[in-house]
Parts: C-alpha cells; structure tokens; sequence
C-alpha cells in the first residue's frame, strides 16, 4: 500500500471517527429531551424502504414522522401495513430538520407501539458503526503496513 492510500483512509478513518465523538455527544435520552411534541392524528401511509427506519405521514399534515429499524422490521409487511392505514395515534416526536421529526412513542388505544427505547437503540448502533468503521479502516491500514518477512 503506497503513502498516499494510507494517508487518505486514515483520513477518512478519522472522519469517521469525528462523526462517532460528534454522534455520541449529541445524542440525548429521551428523558433528556426538553422539545416533544404530542402530536393526535390519523396514519396516512407508511414509508418502509427496504433497509433503515421507517417513517410515516399524518392524514392533513406535510411532515415526516421518522420511526425506527425495529418499527419497519415490525409492521412493514403485507400483514401488518395495511392494518395501521387509517388508525388514530397519538405520537410524541422532536423535530430534527424543517419537516422531518424523529418519533419517539406511538400509541394506538394505549396500546405501545414504539417505544424510546427502540429509538436510542438505533442512534447507539449508528455511533457504533461509526466507531466500528473508523477502527476497521485503521486496521486495515496497519495490516498492508506492516514489515514484510522474507524468508
């Protein structure tokens, strides 16, 4: 590996480790957060992409709730979908970026169907992944750098 390759992706194994630090210090508990919104409304349609969080929409509303991996994982299937089109759910969210929240809870009838916990569960994984990524990339650098023995 030429000093070049090496330069760049330590570089980039640096700024994956920037994000990771920057990830985890911003990344507040739920009890930690002082901007919820309890929000009453009827879903609209369901956003299950095939990979990631999932999101949803609100019958008279342009905002983007953002759920989680587990939510998708959950009720993103033909069985399961169809069935929570039109319910009246009570959600509390935190808006992140003009039209977009990120949902912390959802409740149909008292009954959960996200929790907080399913939330703080995936902005760990992404931090660690970060973290994880940077350390990859750094070992793989010290592995091609390492003395070569002749024998």
């Amino acid at each position: 590996m030429n000093k070049t390759a090496k330069i760049l992706l330590l570089t980039l194994a640096a700024f994956f480790l920037f994000l990771g630090i920057k990830s985890s210090q911003h990344s507040k508990s739920y009890a930690e957060l002082t901007d919820i919104q309890t929000v009453k409304g009827t879903i609209f349609q369901l956003h299950c992409p095939p990979k990631g969080a999932a999101s949803l929409s609100i019958a008279d509303s342009d905002l983007t709730y953002n759920l989680s991996v587990k939510f998708r994982t959950e009720y993103c299937d033909e069985k399961k979908s169809p069935v929570l089109l039109g319910k009246e759910i009570t959600l509390q969210s935190v808006q992140v970026n003009g039209k977009f929240h990120q949902v912390y809870q959802i409740e149909d009838n008292g009954r959960v169907i996200l929790r907080p916990d399913d939330v703080l569960s995936d902005q760990t994984s992404a931090t660690l992944g970060l973290f994880f990524l940077a350390f990859l990339i750094t070992a793989l650098v010290l592995y091609k750098s390492r003395p070569v023995k002749n024998k």
